[in-house]
């Protein structure tokens, strides 16, 4: 399984960092577009959708992200932010409140309010003068945080993050993976020379990745219950070694609202 998801890794991050770097706004949205497009078809499945509605569902949604291209972004941002908000009560909840949402239709809007926010997100930050960098920040901040939540979690972990989403998950590894992820934001705050890291702007652009970090695991967790209420272990099978596309978006579907909205604001100062 090691092999297989170090393989599929190899295929998947120079493929996402070349699009980053090569593909223009149009091309990149429409890109991003279509990898959520196959993340909503998944997600119609974690909603209990039979086969064919879940390819209805991934037309929605993906007329909905287009949609979502005229609205002010601001409030989109605000709404994605605000939903991640509702998803910890939830998460440390669950199963307590589980019967307000576990049904079809709470679950497809829950959906929408997961992909459509993340999508205006990465479109957002590709509009920026750093929009390299800052795509490439939130997607490393969110690779170190997995892979130093894993080997910390192997090495340390005794205490449990949430049992009863998903068992495997500790407190221990949680920071390992934020410690992992605020030293590579570090480096690359120092690579880029700006903000300085050692001044004010510096310290709260810092702090604000090691929040993105934080918020990004709460997306994890997420899909973790809601592939546990559904009863299957992956969203897909999609990509060997990892499950689904959304088994790998799912911390960015948290963490890029978040993100995004800290740039318009240090941007808009």
């Amino acid at each position: 399984m090691l092999k297989q998801r170090i393989i599929t890794a190899l295929i998947l991050a120079p493929t996402a960092i070349g699009c980053i770097f090569f593909l223009p706004p149009l091309g990149f949205s429409i890109f991003v577009a279509l990898v959520l497009t196959v993340g909503a078809w998944e997600w119609a499945n974690l909603a209990g959708f039979s086969t064919k509605y879940r390819y209805v569902y991934a037309v929605a949604v993906s007329l909905a992200m287009g949609i979502a291209l005229i609205l002010p972004e601001m409030p989109v941002l605000i709404t994605g932010a605000l939903w991640w908000c509702l998803a910890l009560v939830l998460v440390i909840q669950y199963p307590n409140l589980k019967a307000l949402w576990s049904s079809k239709i709470p679950v497809s809007l829950i959906g929408l309010v997961c992909i459509i926010p993340a999508y205006i997100s990465m479109v957002v930050l590709k509009q920026s003068p750093d929009s390299n960098f800052l795509i490439l920040l939130l997607f490393f901040l969110i690779w170190g945080a997995d892979i130093g939540a894993y080997f910390a979690g192997r090495a340390f972990g005794r205490h449990k993050l949430a049992v009863d989403v998903s068992p495997g998950k500790s407190w221990e590894g949680f920071f390992g993976g934020l410690v992992f992820a605020t030293m590579i934001a570090t480096g690359m705050i120092m690579w880029i020379g700006k903000p300085v890291l050692f001044s004010a702007e510096g310290l709260i652009f810092l702090i604000g990745c090691m929040f993105v970090v934080m918020v990004s695991v709460l997306g994890d967790l997420s899909e973790s219950m809601f592939k546990r209420n559904r009863g299957v272990k992956d969203s897909s099978q999609l990509l060997p070694g990892h499950g689904g596309v959304l088994d790998r978006l799912d911390s960015l579907l948290s963490a890029s609202p978040l993100f995004a909205l800290m740039i318009v604001l240090i941007e808009g100062a």
